[in-house]
């Protein structure tokens, strides 16, 4: 298991239910500041709650951003592959960071925030089967922590909008060596 600082911090709505049977309905406030991961699983988060309780262990597709409305979408949507591997890298790519988004497998909407999750194992070695993974917002508050190829950014100032090309695009499986 791997626990690791998110490079910018979150303001989240947790659900009551999921921090004890005797808490009331409705959210508690909270700061989204890390993540942690084990194999096969769910990324899991790490929240400070404004009681001042650091939680631990609450689903990043089950939080969603403190202004946020609408009902739950689904995990597969959210988080279609849990943790890949036991060495987890987070990156912030700071120019993808508020970049609109559209999900390539569903009609939600949203911005990207510029981290990516990546995991190095074994499957990591092989082009094809590198997944890193972009921490996305989607419109109605959800995080989703999706693949490239499941979404498609937008920037005004280059982007052309014609994306009927992207159904023929690949996923890379060449392996590049220095000469």
């Amino acid at each position: 298991m791997i626990h690791k600082t998110l490079p910018q911090h979150f303001y989240v709505s947790v659900p009551n239910a999921l921090l004890g049977p005797k808490m009331p309905e409705g959210y508690t406030r909270g700061l989204l500041h890390g993540i942690y991961g084990r194999e096969g699983q769910a990324l899991l988060t790490h929240v400070l709650l404004d009681t001042g309780a650091n939680w631990s262990g609450i689903p990043l597709h089950l939080l969603r951003c403190e202004d946020w409305v609408g009902p739950q979408i689904d995990q597969s949507i959210l988080q279609p592959w849990g943790c890949m591997g036991r060495d987890l890298k987070i990156s912030e790519l700071e120019y993808l960071g508020g970049l609109s988004v559209v999900l390539r497998f569903g009609p939600q909407k949203g911005r990207d925030t510029g981290i990516i999750v990546d995991w190095d194992d074994a499957f990591a070695k092989h082009p094809q089967e590198h997944k890193p993974l972009s921490l996305i917002i989607i419109d109605g508050g959800h995080f989703a922590l999706l693949p490239n190829n499941y979404f498609i950014l937008s920037d005004k100032h280059f982007t052309t909008g014609k994306r009927e090309m992207t159904k023929n695009y690949y996923r890379g499986s060449q392996t590049y060596w220095e000469p």
